[in-house]
């Protein structure tokens, strides 16, 4: 799956020319801690954060008083404290893809952009919202893990049994476990409980990781 389909769409935004004192503000209504930055033909120029203002209030002038730090601060324009090296990605990046840019780089914030113009943004709590999708976990049902050896035709054969029972998958999960080398399989399914779900799966399995009803 894109970006484009699960990213946020209308992110709250700034202008280049704003104020700190303004920006603050529109932070403070909207509740958010990260601007993108428009310029005035729209194109992404940067990105404004907490961080940013906080460097801002440090001024090298060591001889201003409080209220002056405060009134030289709240009048400076944004465009020249906001971070401009940002990293984006385009609305066809892969879901994956924009997941290991956000760990690698340790970002909590990823400006969608295409020709220049910001499409959405991408968040941790936008991930978080996909990894719940992933898991089934808006919708009740039986879950197991199982630890399976690593062939070809394991998931059929645990398709097929879940089929000829009449069970509906909510979701179904495979990692790799590199220490052991074998396949970690999450699954949720309604129509049935944890104990029916694991006679029937436990034949396929080398063992049984961990199951619940949730």
């Amino acid at each position: 799956m894109i970006i484009a389909r699960r990213m946020t769409k209308h992110p709250v935004v700034a202008n280049q020319h704003m104020s700190t004192l303004e920006a603050l503000d529109l932070m403070k209504r909207k509740g958010v801690a990260k601007l993108p930055v428009l310029d005035d033909n729209m194109n992404l120029v940067g990105i404004l954060t907490e961080k940013d203002i906080l460097r801002a209030s440090l001024p090298e002038v060591k001889e201003l008083s409080l209220l002056e730090m405060a009134y030289q601060v709240g009048i400076t324009s944004i465009e020249s404290i906001m971070t401009r090296d940002v990293i984006s990605i385009t609305p066809d990046t892969g879901i994956e893809e924009a997941a290991r840019i956000m760990v690698m780089q340790d970002l909590s914030f990823l400006p969608v952009v295409k020709d220049g113009k910001l499409e959405g943004v991408v968040s941790k709590s936008d991930m978080f919202k996909i990894l719940m999708d992933l898991f089934g976990a808006r919708v009740y049902g039986a879950r197991i893990t199982l630890a399976l050896d690593d062939k070809v035709g394991m998931i059929a054969k645990i398709s097929k049994i879940l089929a000829d029972n009449n069970l509906s998958i909510i979701s179904f999960c495979n990692f790799s476990d590199d220490e052991s080398g074998k396949v970690i399989c999450t699954l949720k399914v309604e129509g049935t409980d944890e104990k029916t779900l694991r006679k029937l799966l436990s034949p396929l399995t080398i063992a049984i990781v961990d199951e619940g009803e949730v």
